[in-house]
């Protein structure tokens, strides 16, 4: 898929593995840094600056 970042979408069944459902290529993060405090829009800002992972 040659993505920069994408969004994973998983599951954990009730024998407790992990299953992947989907890669969303645009991903919604700014919900993320609002419940973390993690911060994501300077990282994303970060990374577009750079060019590059």
């Amino acid at each position: 898929m040659n993505l920069t970042y994408a969004g994973l979408d998983f599951v954990v069944t009730p024998d407790k593995r992990w299953v992947m459902l989907e890669t969303n290529s645009g991903p919604q993060f700014g919900w993320l840094e609002a419940s973390t405090g993690a911060p994501m829009v300077a990282a994303m800002a970060d990374l577009l600056m750079k060019g590059s992972v």
